[in-house]
Order: C-alpha cells, then structure tokens, then sequence
C-alpha cells in the first residue's frame, strides 16, 4: 500500500468518530421543538368524503364542438424521439404494425413519429382506441 492510502486508512475512522459526536450533540430530544409546541395535542383529521362532495357543477367542462364532427386533415402521433436511429428503428416497426406510411417529422430535439391521414377526428379518435388495443399508443394531431 502507498503512504496515502494508509493515512486515508487512519484518519477515516476518527472522521466518523468526529461526525457521529457532532450529531449527538445537537440531537437534544428532550426540549420539544416549535412544530411539537405548535400541534400539541392537535391531530389533524381531513373531513369525511361523501357524496355532497360531488354535484352537477362538478363535471368537466366539454368544449364547445366537442359534440359537432370536426373536418380538416388529422394524424396519429405515435412518439416523439430524440435520438434519430431510434426513432428510424421505432419508425420500421410501426410501419409494418399499423401499415401506415410513418413519417419522421424533426421537431427540434425531437423526431415526431405520425402516420395515418384522416378527414374527421372521430375517424382519427376510433383508430387510436383500436391501436390502444394492440399496446400502441397514438394521439390525434390536426395539421389542417
């Protein structure tokens, strides 16, 4: 062994030594602390849920066309990849499971995987569920 790690050897154990002593010191359990004096003898209990908690107003606001079938060019946007030779690879592997023609769009840092045009969103919405199925995750895109 070398002079220094011997010395390292040596002085280890004293530095430990050291640490715990330091800690014990300042770790007084027996004066309470400001947040002990605070919440003496207060335990905090959240309310009971029921079902007064949920209402009619309560619901998720739908956006306005959300009922109406919504036109203009929509595609799946299957991933978004940093790295080019794995989104090329992730490409070749969605192009023989969906049958689309994927294409790699760079969206500074990231290669947009998207594939699959449809005219109406619905369209769009009932193919991702589909490919949801089948462990492949899309959300749909307008682009037009």
């Amino acid at each position: 062994m070398r002079k220094v790690e011997r010395l390292i050897l040596r002085i280890k154990p004293a530095m430990t030594a050291a640490a715990l002593a330091v800690v014990f010191a300042f770790a007084d359990t027996s004066a309470p602390t400001d947040l002990d004096t605070l919440f003496a003898d207060k335990e905090f209990a959240l309310p009971k849920l029921d079902s007064t908690y949920r209402t009619a107003a309560s619901e998720v606001p739908q956006h306005k066309s959300a009922g109406k079938e919504q036109d203009g060019v929509f595609v799946l946007q299957f991933d978004a990849i940093a790295n080019f030779d794995a989104a090329q690879s992730r490409r070749s592997k969605l192009q023989a499971i969906t049958g689309y023609s994927i294409q790699m769009h760079f969206d500074a840092p990231f290669y947009k995987l998207r594939g699959g045009y449809f005219t109406k969103k619905s369209s769009a919405e009932d193919k991702a569920a589909e490919l949801s199925l089948q462990n492949i995750s899309a959300f749909v895109i307008k682009i037009k």
